[in-house]
């Protein structure tokens, strides 16, 4: 009995020997695995499992394609019915005269919209006549005019519609409007516009008091209708002629008065400026015909200019190097800092 007590003791110091030389760590793992359910087991600190790389997250969110071909058709048929009345070569426009320039999926509380922007080209020429944004759904045959908040009234989808209408100054021709002044100042404005415009009109008078900041201010004519074009000719002529400009365009900004028939704005023009009917005739009529020979293909081709840039509304302010769609004071002033 001796011996096997001998022996147990010598057991227990060589046990407590080899404990002794074991790192802390290892002993508490031993302990975990021996007497489970006293002590937790130790984990490493600040071992996370790893999030799913971002190209994950997209393949979950995936948006279903845009019918491209479906989209196409639509537009093609909708121009061959609104344009076709007036031209007849648009009554044989093709889905291949429609071309998707970009298009830019917008995820919606599950469902995805799509804003997308187009060109146009014309029949016959294959030139680039109109570029438009389209807020469309994934069959690409509803448009839309924007997904709102009820709560806010926010338009979810105005975020990716002015990406598409963002229209860099670099892209403009080089003739892209017409100079109206010349000044001291710093900063170069030109304004795509509509004389009878209400936004129009509020940017002149904020070009009018800002005047001594600026080193010229250019002039885009994108007439909404037929007295707009008209008003629009007689600046162009004036402008021809070096004639008044600076009066003849506050004139059209500020006073004078809308009217559905071009010859009633041609009469107000004539009042304000008797030397003008020296070229134009001695009446209303005679005017407009003459105006519309000399000027109304340039006052067209002007808007057709700005419609190729993706200019589909008024006003639009460049402001040096500054692309402001509609007028904001405030967004003016931050560019002519």
């Amino acid at each position: 009995m001796i011996i096997p007590k001998v022996l147990t003791f010598g057991r227990c110091l060589l046990v407590r020997r080899m404990l002794r030389s074991l790192p802390v760590s290892v002993l508490l793992l031993m302990v975990c695995a021996l007497v489970p359910g006293i002590l937790p087991c130790p984990v490493q600190a600040d071992v996370l499992t790893p999030p799913a790389k971002k190209a994950d997250r997209k393949t979950a969110v995936l948006a279903p394609a845009l019918d491209d071909a479906a989209l196409k058709a639509a537009i093609s048929r909708r121009i061959q019915m609104s344009r076709g009345v007036k031209d007849e070569r648009y009554k044989l426009f093709t889905p291949d005269l429609v071309e998707i320039e970009e298009t830019i999926p917008v995820h919606i509380r599950g469902t995805a919209f799509y804003a997308v922007k187009i060109k146009l080209h014309a029949p016959g020429t294959k030139a680039v006549e109109e570029v438009i944004t389209l807020l469309v759904d994934k069959t690409g045959t509803l448009q839309i005019s924007g997904v709102h908040d009820l709560s806010t009234g926010a338009n979810l989808m105005q975020d990716a519609v002015n990406q598409l209408q963002h229209v860099d100054i670099r892209d403009l021709p080089q003739d892209f409007g017409k100079e109206i002044f010349t000044g001291d100042g710093a900063h170069a404005v030109t304004a795509v516009s509509d004389p009878f415009c209400p936004h129009c009109r509020k940017g002149w008078e904020y070009i009018k008091l800002h005047q001594d900041r600026l080193k010229s201010f250019r002039l885009a004519h994108f007439p909404l209708n037929a007295a707009a074009e008209a008003a629009c000719m007689v600046i162009a002529d004036a402008h021809h002629r070096e004639f008044n400009v600076f009066e003849i365009v506050d004139f059209a900004y500020s006073q004078l008065q809308s009217a559905p028939d071009p010859q009633k704005i041609l009469k107000q023009f004539m009042d304000a400026f008797p030397e003008l009917a020296k070229n134009w005739g001695q009446d209303p009529t005679s005017s407009l015909a003459y105006l519309t020979q000399t000027f109304g293909a340039a006052v067209r081709k002007e808007r057709s200019a700005a419609q190729a840039l993706g200019i589909n509304s008024t006003p639009v302010f460049f402001v040096n190097d500054t692309y402001i769609r509609g007028f904001h004071a405030q967004k003016m002033d931050t560019a002519m800092q």
